[in-house]
């Protein structure tokens, strides 16, 4: 690996660990650790909630895509992702926001517990939540082995380790207040970044001709709006990235981080286009590299994974790379950071209020449940083994569909109940683990094409319309400042 790029990349890491340094300074309250002491305004959210949903399963993974499938990463997700900014801000923002004013509201345990007046919901939510960052989490464990292992040589496993020891140092002791300041820092370079690299990868692969005649001579549907993926596999996936955004906790949760209802504003555009920019890298590289494969010009993969990193260091300059570099580890560790705060939230606040259980000191204890998390995921990543891609699939799938028919529809709707919730956080939860466990071991369950989420989403959905109907005589009476809140 050239000096340039590794000189980069450790300035870049030393600014990450600086800025949790000053988080730490500032955080001495559970308040500040879960929801950066509610005092951020519309851009650092907005961005901040851009570059947690932009990870290393979205740029290292979706090049991946987009080397072996075509454009069908970005029919499927690059363009459904920034629509669920937009559902989102407009579904649940304000509702969430308002809600938040009603007490020491920090965690999605407090938001369902003063919504369904149910501590069994709070405990059901604090088990998704925690599960679901166990899977996430993974993914960018897996994303950070490949790039320290183009950076230092180091082994995967140890690029993993050392990534995650940097993210643990800031996550540990500034919480959400270094995560979403480090979201700043890294979502503008990922914006950046991503725009400077699509024109320069154009270049490389010989233009938008050459690379879309390339793509045809060796399989027309490459060069085709929807790649060679299967119609019914896109249709999943934008049910599943539109909507199911709403679904993502270190996404919702930024709403009660506002410091006031007007910064809501703009927000919704703020991040959809940056996501959008974003998307820029992942199309450039991902469709030259195939190009230039076709051409017999690019390297042989042992996984479509290695093709962003492969293409860096092979076809561009030791600076562009550098920053490519710093723009994956951005993607990374902006989302890693907001996983392990909200992992924490649910083993020490949400999880043990459901037994009535009081935690002394939670903000120390919110601490250690970093690290015992950072290090569980770890374990959970290697033993799945699988593509970054599809292991970020999986994870955004059970969040979807355990806390999207709770938190959204539950807000929305004045007659979903308890048991509703429950049922739906049950069912999304077992249906993901068990469909891609049978999907693991070459169990065969779903036709060709249709996505293990989708199916566990939609089905947590209906579950949770039905099983409310049943039970409305079990619907408690909202007080009036909740009912004002579910208005938005």
């Amino acid at each position: 690996m050239d000096s340039t790029i590794i000189v980069i990349a450790v300035i870049y890491l030393i600014i990450c660990i600086l800025i949790g340094v000053w988080a730490t300074g500032k955080t001495k309250t559970t308040s500040d650790f879960l929801i950066a002491g509610k005092n951020l305004g519309m851009f650092v959210m907005a961005i901040a909630a851009f570059s947690s949903i932009q990870s290393g399963f979205g740029m290292l993974g979706g090049t991946g895509l987009t080397f072996s499938g075509g454009m069908g990463f970005l029919a499927g997700v690059g363009i459904a992702a920034p629509l669920g900014f937009a559902l989102t801000w407009f579904l649940v923002g304000k509702r969430m926001w308002k809600i938040g004013e009603l007490g020491e509201i920090y965690t999605l345990g407090d938001v369902v517990e003063r919504r369904f007046n149910s501590k069994a919901v709070r405990g059901w939510i604090g088990l998704a939540v925690t599960l679901g960052v166990i899977g996430y989490l993974g993914t960018q464990v897996q994303a950070m082995g490949i790039i320290m292992h183009t950076i230092f040589g180091v082994s995967p496993m140890v690029g993993a380790l050392i990534g995650l020891a940097i993210l643990g140092f800031y996550c540990v002791g500034g919480g959400i207040l270094a995560g979403v300041y480090t979201d700043l820092f890294q979502g503008i370079i990922m914006v950046v970044v991503s725009v400077l690299v699509f024109f320069m990868a154009l270049n490389v692969g010989g233009g938008v001709q050459s690379i879309t005649e390339n793509l045809q001579i060796s399989d027309p549907l490459l060069a085709s709006p929807f790649g060679t993926f299967s119609m019914v596999s896109i249709a999943c996936w934008i049910f599943l990235f539109s909507l199911g955004a709403a679904g993502q906790p270190h996404f919702i949760t930024k709403f009660l981080m506002i410091k006031d209802q007007k910064q809501l504003k703009w927000g919704a555009f703020t991040a959809g286009f940056a996501y959008t920019l974003s998307t820029l890298l992942v199309i450039g590289i991902g469709l030259s590299a195939r190009s230039l494969y076709i051409k017999g010009k690019f390297p042989e993969l042992s996984s479509p994974d290695d093709a962003l990193t492969v293409f860096i260091t092979h076809f561009t300059s030791p600076v562009v790379g550098g920053l490519v570099i710093a723009g994956l580890l951005a993607a990374i560790m902006s989302t890693g950071s907001s996983f392990v705060t909200l992992g924490a939230s649910g083993l020490t606040r949400d999880i043990p209020k459901a037994f009535n259980i009081k935690v002394k000191n939670e903000l120390l204890w919110n601490r250690i449940a970093v690290v015992g998390l950072l290090v569980i995921s770890t374990l959970f990543s290697f033993y799945m083994d699988t593509l970054v891609a599809l292991l970020g699939v999986f994870g955004w799938g059970t969040f979807a569909s355990a806390i999207f028919p709770t938190v959204v529809l539950g807000l929305i709707w004045k007659k979903a109940t308890k048991y509703g919730a429950i049922s739906s956080i049950i069912v999304g939860l077992v249906l993901n683990f068990a469909l891609e466990l049978c999907a693991k071991y070459g169990i065969v369950i779903l036709p060709p094409g249709v996505i293990v989420g989708a199916v566990a989403f939609s089905v947590s959905i209906i579950v949770f319309i039905i099983v409310s109907l049943i039970t409305q005589k079990s619907n408690v009476k909202l007080d009036k400042e909740l009912l004002d809140a579910m208005e938005g």
